[in-house]
């Protein structure tokens, strides 16, 4: 049986998340998470449940689908500030910002990255970009893994093979 009220404090905190991530992240997989929508405090539209007080975020989706990929090696993890969507501590102890640019903000982001001082620390990150045209713009000193949205396809290999 699922904690309604953990569930309902998620997406309070993170705003939004599809139905394939509230299975992922609590363990639930066959579980349809109707029990949250009650009162008007969580609505649902297609498979994203969305609090009350929020709406839709896309970066969030991108970062919620980047952290169920790496739920089995997280101990625990918060939303972040911007530029940072999510941060999770591994079990290896490794720190990770989940940073996820859209059209509107890519340079920016790219100028936040290389600028790593700005960021909270960080052993590691994780950037998802909506295409590949700003990897070569980026000189950061983390070891970090650029993928694009929405396939998550990795386009650094560097990344990978010095985690």
């Amino acid at each position: 049986m699922i904690d309604k009220l953990k569930v309902i404090n998620f997406l309070q905190d993170f705003g939004c998340a599809r139905l394939s991530h509230l299975q992922k992240l609590n363990n639930a997989p066959t579980d349809n998470f109707k029990n949250i929508l009650f009162d008007n405090v969580v609505s649902k539209k297609g498979d994203v449940f969305v609090h009350n007080t929020k709406k839709i975020d896309d970066d969030m989706l991108v970062a919620l689908d980047i952290l169920c990929k790496y739920k089995d090696r997280l101990t625990t993890f918060h939303k972040g500030y911007y530029p940072i969507i999510i941060t999770f501590l591994s079990r290896e102890n490794l720190v990770y910002h989940i940073i996820v640019a859209n059209n509107e903000n890519k340079k920016g982001i790219v100028k936040h990255i290389n600028n790593i001082s700005l960021l909270p620390k960080a052993d590691k990150l994780i950037l998802a970009f909506p295409d590949g045209n700003e990897l070569e713009n980026i000189n950061c000193e983390l070891p970090f893994l650029y993928c694009t949205y929405p396939n998550l396809k990795i386009l650094n290999l560097k990344y990978i093979e010095s985690s």
